[in-house]
C-alpha cells in the first residue's frame, strides 16, 4: 500500500518520518519502547515470582502426605505441652494438610491453604483421615513416629529437639519476626517463633551472621532446643 505523504512534505521527508530517522520518529520509537518496557517488565517479574513461589510450594509438598480433616481442629504452632503457650489457628473439616512426621498423639503438618506464616504446625492425629507420614513423602508405606524422608529422599530419624550443650546463657535475645524452628540447619520443622519471643544462646553474644545462617539456642515458647535463621534475630545481624 502506498504511504500517505504528510501535508507540505517531500517524499524524502515522508520516508524519514515513516522510518523513524527524524527527530519525531526517534522520539516515537523511543516512547513506544519505553512504554512497552514498562508494561512487560512487571509481567516478567510477576511471572518469575509466581514460578519461584510455585517451585517452593512444590518442594514443600513433595515431603508431605496429603490428607483431609475429619472435623474442625486447631493446628498448634508448637507441640502442645503444659509449659508451652497455646498458639494455634483453626482448620475446617474436609480441608487438606500434608503430614511431614508424627510424634505421639500429634502430626507435624503443612497447611496447604494457609498464606500466612507459620504454615507448619502440630495437629492431633485423631483429626486426620490418614495421619501417617510416608516413606516417599507424598506416597509410599506408612512410617513410625519421628521418621520422615530427608533432603535426599531417604528415610531418617527426626530429632524432636536439636542436640545442644548442657546449659544456655542467662540473658536471652529477642526474636524479631515469625520464623520456623528447626532440628538442625535447614532441616525438620519442630516449632515456630514470633516477634518478641525469648531465645537463649549457647554463648554470651550472638556475633554477626548472614541472614540465611542458622543459630542454635533454646526458645521457651517451643519447650525445646532448635535452630532459627539469623534473619529473625536482630541481635545476630
Amino acid at each position: 500500500m502506498q504511504q500517505e505523504l504528510p501535508v507540505g512534505g517531500t517524499r524524502e521527508e515522508a520516508r524519514t518520518r515513516w522510518s523513524g530517522k527524524g527527530a519525531a520518529g526517534r522520539w516515537g520509537i523511543t516512547r513506544w519502547t519505553l512504554l512497552l518496557a514498562g508494561c512487560v517488565a512487571p509481567l516478567l517479574a510477576s511471572g518469575a515470582a509466581v514460578a519461584e513461589t510455585s517451585a517452593a510450594k512444590e518442594a514443600e509438598t513433595h515431603y508431605t502426605h496429603r490428607t483431609t480433616l475429619q472435623r474442625d481442629c486447631p493446628i498448634h504452632e508448637n507441640y502442645p505441652k503444659p509449659e508451652v503457650p497455646q498458639r494455634a489457628w483453626g482448620k475446617k473439616a474436609g480441608e487438606a494438610v500434608g503430614v511431614r512426621y508424627t510424634y505421639k498423639d500429634y502430626a507435624l503438618v503443612l497447611d496447604y491453604g494457609r498464606k500466612d506464616r507459620p504454615n507448619w504446625g502440630f495437629i492431633a492425629k485423631s483429626c486426620l483421615g490418614d495421619p501417617s507420614a510416608r516413606s516417599q513423602g507424598d506416597r509410599g508405606t506408612p512410617l513410625p513416629d519421628l521418621q520422615a524422608i530427608g533432603g535426599h529422599g531417604q528415610v531418617k530419624p527426626v530429632p524432636i529437639s536439636a542436640p545442644h550443650p548442657a546449659t544456655h546463657h542467662g540473658t536471652p535475645i529477642q526474636v524479631g519476626s515469625v520464623g520456623s524452628y528447626r532440628s538442625a540447619p535447614a532441616s525438620f520443622v519442630i516449632g515456630n517463633v514470633r516477634a518478641g519471643d525469648a531465645f537463649y544462646l549457647t554463648r554470651p553474644t550472638c556475633g554477626r551472621h548472614n541472614p540465611e545462617q542458622w543459630v542454635l539456642g533454646y526458645a521457651p515458647v517451643t519447650g525445646r532446643w532448635g535452630y532459627i535463621e539469623a534473619m529473625h534475630l536482630p541481635a545476630c545481624l
